[in-house]
């Protein structure tokens, strides 16, 4: 009786040990990225996949800093991703705020113009802290130079906490890349289940600590495409209190040195390996 007590608690011990997402506390960051990269795919299906893009359609709606007429657009998507090259963009049938346009050609980040001479308060923000796109965060893991794909070139400063984001538990990797901008704080949002990546949160802040712009992604709905699990619903939302990124695009409109919209895009179609892909669309009109 007690050798088989004694076995079925080597047993026990052995399956524990063998769970490999079961951590007794908070993974570090390296075993969270380890997981969170398995939660994409088996590492030769990460590394043979150089290009992924995708067309689906795009909603925005502007809660503020934009007329009422204006508050919500239906419109198509797209995103395409080559090495370290990217392109994204929305369109709308609106002539107002025809939609954007973010792209990184490996050398330089270029942003769509809703008319001459006037980028969205989005757009300029993207434009002004540009190495959001050129160390591969914005996207996701649509992006090929997602960076938590290297970090050990990359070096960047992480450390992890369990946290609670509007009610749902993640595990949160404060994100510091060697290469950043300073006034700049990034933090990624895993599921602690699956490790699947499901938000990024950039935020700019004052000396005094006060928020001046944050951009978050969501992430979700994910599916298999072939051998990589990714997601299907991308959601971006943009909240601006600076004052002199907003004026030019609400004078005109609202009146209003505020800024704050949402942008949803649903995945239609995902396609990995596109060959011959054109140049012009990593970088914007």
């Amino acid at each position: 009786m007690k050798m088989k007590t004694n076995f079925l608690l080597i047993a026990c011990f052995v399956i524990v040990v063998q769970l490999p997402a079961a951590y007794a506390k908070d993974p570090s960051p390296e075993q969270l990225v380890a997981e969170h990269l398995k939660s994409i795919g088996e590492p030769d299906a990460l590394s043979q996949a150089k290009s992924t893009s995708f067309a689906g359609t795009a909603e925005v709606q502007f809660m503020q800093g934009w007329l009422n007429t204006h508050s919500y657009l239906v419109g198509t998507s797209m995103l395409v991703s080559q090495g370290s090259q990217m392109g994204v963009s929305m369109k709308f049938s609106d002539k107002a705020y025809p939609g954007e346009y973010f792209a990184y050609d490996g050398k330089s980040v270029t942003v769509g113009h809703i008319q001459p001479g006037r980028k969205s308060p989005i757009a300029d923000f993207i434009y002004e802290y540009n190495k959001i796109m050129k160390n591969g965060l914005l996207g996701g893991v649509f992006s090929k130079s997602w960076p938590l794909l290297d970090i050990k070139s990359g070096r960047p400063n992480m450390k992890v906490r369990k946290t609670r984001v509007q009610g749902t538990e993640l595990y949160e990797l404060e994100y510091g890349p060697r290469d950043r901008h300073r006034d700049m704080r990034i933090r990624l949002y895993f599921d602690p289940e699956t490790y699947r990546h499901v938000l990024t949160e950039y935020k700019i802040l004052a000396a005094n600590g006060s928020e001046i712009a944050a951009l978050t992604e969501n992430f979700g709905n994910f599916k298999k495409v072939g051998s990589l699990t990714l997601p299907h619903s991308y959601t971006l939302h943009y909240a601006d209190n600076d004052i002199d990124r907003n004026r030019l695009f609400n004078a005109p409109y609202a009146g209003s040195n505020t800024f704050m919209a949402s942008w949803k895009i649903t995945v239609n179609e995902i396609a990995i390996d596109t060959p011959n892909i054109p140049q012009n669309l990593f970088r914007a009109e």
